[in-house]
């Protein structure tokens, strides 16, 4: 189709983190900083209402990257209207956008990393609605097949009928649905190139194996294997990967159920033949997974038993890291690895890089799974694998292993050592395939809480072979104290406070305003208004802004032995957001608990915080649709993160006074709250975030951005305080993976 239309290119004047080479439309440019901001200058046509399509050409630093383009309408560059465009590095990428009226300003950020990019093309021209129209269209046919089936004239019949059923125009439908297709960055780069230009130098060296292999101290690894009725392509497959291991101090456990498959017994007795190291028993009848799992682990002799399925494939150095990791780390009894997944045709996909020991994780999903290997004592003391758990029998082993264990003695292993088959009864293809797994999932995780807090209680969760666990509150229910700080701005102050008062279901709280001194008279007309309420008390603090300095002087003045700071732009959604927070905040091994907070436009402000993005911390899943799942369904799961914000946090008393609060002499506006889940950690408490403590967050509607020279010196000051007091764990966040990005919140993989 051809366009007639002028390109416009706009002249890059630098706004932020950029150093100056050339000047013009395009040229070489250095980041100094993690947000580098250009303004567009269109030299002789504004950007009028109607379609643009962006063609954009960047030579970055990073192999892929995320530019953004941000329409000032008036009220300035807003993070929610920032529209995306994914990019790899030299290649030109294009997008349709509509602005709906006169852009003001249009801001460029070319790439979230610091180093050198040339911007080799930038254009943005206006185009047809019938142009727009054929291209998202395509786009939508190319990008979603199983929904968007057929002719472009049967999708446009097809989005127009969606549209009347919705009461939308049919341009508004169209520009939602394609631009979901960029509302979740894609990975950093594609797993086949993250394989062949990542994983690779992960690989040991010969002469690593070689130190091993000559060590006194290796362990015997018994590898597990229950087989029913395998596919004989797929067994031979499974056994090759055992055999081709780097590691050769294993023995293969197999147990054959009563297979009724004269292939699948010979495939094993062929095996039997070929290496000694494989041992098998046949059953005379089948007894289901978790009999015949333990009549494989009658035939190990191993220190550690690794689990591996009748088709599945062990990575070649996967017993090798097992083996290195119990030579030198001697006190470990559970081992688990990250794991992908492996269609019919040999294509590895769907990687999972799951976080270190996350014990709130492992009661919300079965995240281990593979690979997993436990000390055969620890097994034993278990009882093994139990029938009545089956389609969960390796979670419910997992429970009951775990309880035994302490935190030190469970290590995680930061490579994909399994290869998960996608078959068609496998749970890999679909969660459906093991429809009762969901069931016997529930029923594992209530037993282990039944020895934990036999209060608690458990329910399906979002999805299939999730799980939502309900921790009780004690007989005598905790007075929570809100701590509410705030300067004026009693809009958004009263819509935060009547959301609370009207919304909240718990049943002993109190309000507690921090007046920082506001002088509007509307705020102070609204004070007097509070203070006739039995629950709301106002305190007064007077001087600079100091949110640590702030929130320490209320909690000394609260009278709950439970603390809630919140900031006076948030806004109650669901009702027992404080009776989910609370229920954590009193468990004895728990320190501080977050919520998950949104902005007012359904997408995700905050879903704990990842260390090292940005330098020093990022929001989890930060714009992703409330609704997405999230990383492997992580945005519907309760699960153990390093930090939270204090825009919503939960702690009790005790606890917060113990550590010494906020630290308001380093950190007087910025990372606080970090630095606090952090030194909280160090009690030995674990953080919790919680999806089921639902609140809106108006962000930065009340203090503004970092957007003076002033404030951009306490930030970078404060930044730096905390890269040195915490460096390491700022580098490999053990909620998070050292092999997802550290540049964006998105858990993309890393360049």
């Amino acid at each position: 189709m051809t366009q007639l239309v002028p390109r416009l290119k706009p002249r890059l004047r630098p706004l932020r983190d950029i150093r100056e080479s050339h000047k013009g439309n395009t040229g070489q440019w250095t980041s100094t900083g993690t947000d580098p901001q250009f303004v567009c200058e269109f030299t002789w046509l504004d950007l009028h209402t109607g379609w643009y399509m962006i063609s954009l050409s960047v030579e970055g630093s990073s192999v892929v990257d995320v530019a953004k383009f941000y329409i000032d309408r008036g009220a300035g560059f807003q993070e929610t209207d920032a529209i995306e465009l994914p990019y790899q590095s030299r290649k030109k990428v294009k997008r349709i956008v509509k602005l709906e009226r006169n852009a003001a300003r249009i801001r460029f950020d070319p790439q979230t990393c610091s180093g050198s990019f040339t911007v080799q093309e930038l254009t943005i021209s206006p185009v047809t609605f019938k142009f727009a129209e054929d291209r998202i269209l395509k786009k939508l046919m190319r990008c979603r097949p199983s929904r968007f089936e057929g002719t472009v004239a049967e999708n446009r019949s097809l989005l127009k009928a969606a549209a009347r059923q919705n009461g939308q125009s049919y341009q508004t439908v169209l520009e939602d649905r394609y631009s979901a297709l960029f509302a979740r960055t894609f990975e950093s780069q594609s797993y086949s190139t993250w394989i062949d230009q990542v994983e690779i130098l992960s690989q040991p060296r010969k002469v690593d194996v070689a130190e091993i292999e000559n060590n006194d101290d290796r362990p015997l690894i018994s590898i597990i294997m229950p087989t029913f009725n395998t596919e004989p392509d797929l067994l031979d497959e499974t056994i090759q990967s055992v055999v081709d291991q780097s590691y050769s101090r294993w023995e293969l456990c197999i147990s054959d159920d009563g297979s009724g498959s004269n292939g699948t017994i010979e495939t094993i007795k062929r095996w039997l033949q070929r290496d000694d190291r494989i041992v098998a028993s046949f059953q005379p009848g089948s007894n289901g997974i978790a009999l015949n799992t333990n009549s494989s682990l009658a035939l190990a002799n191993g220190q550690f038993c690794l689990f591996l399925d009748h088709d599945d494939l062990l990575a070649q150095h996967a017993l090798f890291e097992v083996a290195n990791c119990v030579i030198n780390q001697p006190d470990l009894k559970l081992i688990y690895s990250d794991e992908d997944k492996i269609d019919i045709n040999g294509v590895r996909l769907a990687p999972h890089f799951k976080p270190d020991w996350n014990p709130d994780l492992l009661l919300a999903q079965n995240y281990i799974c593979h690979l997993v290997a436990i000390r055969r004592d620890i097994i034993e003391q278990a009882g093994g694998c139990r029938s009545g758990f089956e389609g969960a029998q390796d979670h419910d082993l997992l429970l009951r292993s775990t309880r035994l264990l302490k935190d030190a003695e469970v290590a995680h292993i930061p490579h994909i050592l399994y290869h998960w088959r996608m078959t068609d009864n496998s749970t890999a293809a679909s969660a459906q395939a093991k429809n009762y797994s969901s069931k016997s999932g529930v029923a594992a995780v209530r037993d282990y809480l039944s020895g934990v807090q036999p209060s608690a209680t458990v329910e399906q969760g979002k999805y299939p072979n999730t799980y939502k666990v309900i921790w009780n509150l004690p007989s005598v229910v905790p007075q929570v104290s809100i701590i509410i700080p705030t300067r004026d701005r009693v809009d958004i102050l009263s819509q935060c406070i009547n959301s609370v008062l009207e919304l909240t279901d718990y049943p002993d709280y109190e309000i507690l305003v921090i007046d920082n001194d506001s002088v509007e008279p509307q705020t102070l007309n609204y004070f007097a208004e509070l203070r006739q309420m039995a629950n709301v008390r106002i305190i007064n603090y007077a001087g600079a802004f100091n949110f640590s300095a702030i929130n320490n002087f209320a909690v000394e003045h609260a009278f709950g032995s439970v603390i809630v700071m919140m900031n006076n732009d948030i806004e109650v959604i669901n009702t027992d957001w404080l009776r989910e927070m609370t229920s954590h905040a009193v468990r004895p091994d728990v320190g501080c608990v977050g919520a998950k907070l949104l902005y007012k436009n359904d997408t995700v402000q905050h879903a704990g915080v990842i260390l090292g993005i940005g330098g020093v911390a990022g929001h989890a899943h930060k714009f992703f649709d409330t609704d997405s799942a999230g990383y492997f369904s992580r945005l519907h799961l309760t699960q153990n993160m390093s930090a939270v914000t204090a825009a919503c946090l939960c702690v009790e008393k005790r606890l917060y006074q113990q550590v010494g609060g906020f630290n308001e002499k380093d950190l007087k506006v910025a990372f606080n709250d970090v630095d606090f889940c952090l030194r909280i950690g160090t009690l030995g408490l674990r953080n919790v975030w919680s999806p089921y403590a639902l609140l809106y967050h108006h962000e930065s509607i009340s203090r503004g951005h970092e957007n003076t020279e002033e404030k951009k010196i306490r930030f970078n000051k404060e930044a730096k305080y905390m890269q040195q007091q915490w460096g390491e764990l700022l580098i490999a966040d053990p909620a998070y993976n050292r092999n997802l990005t550290r540049v964006k919140e998105d858990f993309s993989l890393a360049a």
